[in-house]
């Protein structure tokens, strides 16, 4: 970014320290101190972590671009909300019901004012200490988690300048994970490293921390084993909000109305969506569902101005207050891809790798192509220890299956007559995680080289719903 446009963009937002000190930089390195020490003095508290920080400096220039482009998303997000308001204040005028737009909640009047006169959707946060009157050491303490991908160029800027952009008044920590990457991928793992860490203090000071060595050219001081086990416990919260989120898109789909309850997604065969639940389930289902519907409503609207009702997704506790912005970490469905050039399969959501799995087939037998599982079942024909293990999940309408296996030396080569086996661990966890309705992609060349499994210990914990046999099928998959 030239410094023609960071000069534009602190005239818009002079509160921003952070762009204070990047067009300061960019002063220094042209040779002029007056303008840089100008700058440097405004940013203050920025100027002061950044030049004190062990954060790598490279990393800091991509967000010199990502100034420029979050603030036209919400130069365009605010014009956008203010065409809703005024065309609802145009409908009130008019005396018809309004549509459901941003900020209807509000009072018309207000709502309409906020977007008029507001020049920033999130004003500049105030020091801990100034907040209200209220002291320092009553602020509670936050943390909050996000993750990247590290690796072929990739080193995490666009996570590590989000965390900084969400860093509000008080005590707060946002712990970036690292992800490592292969291909387009990135990938998921229960033990990802903390690579970054983002401090604000009780006196709104805020520090960066770089906990990976190769990344700071540094000796990083060790993560700490709350931070460590914190953000194990968020891992394995985003792998359960993926899998129910994935659930109700499937309901939905299936019944052209909403479950009311996790209950609804977890039934005795043949409507076992979800073949085992979790405690935290029941926490996250009103927000997620909540995200569905009101997603949902606004495709509903655009199309013929038909609107359905949302659930509240209000609770005692905001489920994902330790996730960075919110909301849950995965947005995109849960999807199976199975590759036969190399015996994997993989559960991804977009383009993160959550599991990779090795796999035994069929080689040509496997047929290729776009599949969705249909009957789950726990022992299919009856066996824990028969042909298809102690889990089955049937793919379209075929004989073909994602299965267990009495064979565990097949794992890996080309031995069924055309389903896909699994070890007994892993089938169960996948049986776990993807709900019925889920996607399957099966071809060759689609996947990296790897595996990621957990550990014993680290394996998706969940409470397997009773009565998910069919006793009424004998199942002919091609093993």
């Amino acid at each position: 970014m030239q410094n023609t446009d960071l000069r534009s963009y602190v005239k818009k937002h002079p509160d921003n320290k952070m762009a204070w000190y990047l067009l300061g930089k960019e002063y220094l390195g042209e040779g002029q101190e007056g303008k840089a020490n100008y700058c440097f003095q405004q940013a203050g508290e920025v100027y002061e972590a950044f030049e004190r920080s062990k954060a790598p400096a490279d990393i800091w220039m991509d967000y010199q671009d990502k100034l420029v482009e979050m603030s036209e998303l919400k130069e365009k997000k605010k014009r956008r909300r203010k065409m809703w308001l005024t065309l609802l204040m145009l409908l009130l005028l008019a005396g018809l019901p309004p549509a459901d737009a941003p900020g209807a909640h509000k009072g018309a009047t207000d709502a309409l004012s906020e977007a008029l006169e507001s020049e920033d959707d999130t004003p500049p946060a105030e020091p801990a200490k100034e907040q209200q009157g209220v002291s320092p050491t009553s602020i509670e303490q936050s943390n909050v988690f996000t993750a990247a991908g590290f690796g072929n160029g990739n080193d995490g800027g666009d996570a590590l300048a989000t965390a900084w952009s969400g860093s509000g008044a008080g005590m707060n920590t946002t712990a970036v994970l690292g992800m490592q990457t292969s291909e387009k991928w990135s990938v998921w793992k229960r033990d990802m490293p903390v690579k970054y860490i983002v401090q604000t203090n009780e006196k709104g000071k805020l520090t960066a921390q770089s906990y990976d060595a190769e990344q700071c050219n540094c000796e990083p001081p060790k993560v700490s084993s709350k931070i460590k086990r914190m953000a194990s416990a968020w891992t394995a919260k985003q792998e359960t909000a993926a899998a129910l989120s994935s659930a109700i898109l499937s309901y939905h789909k299936q019944h052209k109305s909403w479950p009311k309850t996790v209950t609804a997604l977890a039934q005795p065969f043949p409507n076992n969506i979800l073949g085992e639940t979790s405690a935290e389930m029941s926490e996250m289902f009103p927000q997620l569902l909540a995200a569905h519907q009101s997603k949902a409503q606004e495709a509903s609207s655009n199309g013929n101005g038909k609107q359905q009702a949302t659930g509240s997704s209000k609770t005692k506790k905001a489920p994902f207050a330790d996730t960075l912005g919110g909301q849950p970490f995965f947005e995109e469905p849960l999807e199976i891809v199975i590759d036969k050039s190399n015996h994997r399969l993989a559960l991804i959501s977009g383009d993160t790798i959550i599991r990779m799995y090795e796999v035994g087939l069929g080689g040509e037998r496997t047929p290729e192509g776009s599949y969705v599982i249909t009957d789950k079942v726990v022992n299919p024909n009856g066996h824990s220890n028969g042909e298809f293990g102690t889990r089955g999940m049937q793919l379209s309408n075929t004989n073909y299956a994602i299965h267990g296996t009495n064979e565990p030396d097949s794992i890996g080569l080309d031995e069924s007559l055309g389903c896909v086996r699994m070890s007994k661990a892993d089938v169960e966890e996948l049986f776990a995680l993807a709900p019925q309705g889920t996607p399957v992609r099966i071809g060759k060349d689609l996947l990296p080289e790897l595996t990621s499994v957990p550990k014993a210990e680290q394996r998706y914990k969940y409470k397997l719903v009773p009565q998910q046999n069919n006793p009424n099928k004998t199942y002919h998959w091609l093993n």
